[in-house]
């Protein structure tokens, strides 16, 4: 599924699946496939080059633990920012905004993001990933 997402600026094409939690899933996931706890929002350019090839999600001594795996398909560095959102069963913020980071995916090559919630309330997650180049 495609949507808009708002963000700064640039035009971006959002590819995401909107799902709550919990879901049902397993082992990998392909990009925009929910995990049994969120889900994985990505902003493109118009390259297309970056893409969120695994998505995991577990619960482990009370925390959520997120994997995100970032492919970049071109042969050209890709500066990325990415931001976790934390909720609870509701759906309702359990932590204030967490400030964009920057990561470098170098040309064919894939990069992983490794999290822990900041909070014992979070149930599920928002991944929002933003490449501007």
């Amino acid at each position: 599924m495609q949507v808009l997402f708002g963000a700064p600026k640039p035009i971006y094409l959002a590819v995401c699946l909107l799902a709550l939690a919990p879901m049902v899933a397993s082992g990998a996931n392909p990009a925009g496939v929910p995990v049994n706890h969120g889900y994985a929002t990505l902003t493109q350019d118009g390259s297309d080059a970056i893409a969120i090839s695994d998505l995991r999600a577990t619960r482990q001594d009370r925390l959520l633990r997120v994997q995100a795996e970032l492919n970049n398909a071109s042969s050209t560095n890709r500066q990325v920012y990415y931001r976790f959102e934390w909720m609870d069963q509701q759906g309702l913020a359990v932590w204030d905004d967490e400030p964009w980071k920057p990561l470098i995916v170098y040309g064919h090559n894939k990069q992983t993001i490794s999290v822990s919630s900041p909070s014992f309330k979070a149930t599920s997650f928002r991944l929002v990933v933003q490449n501007p180049n």
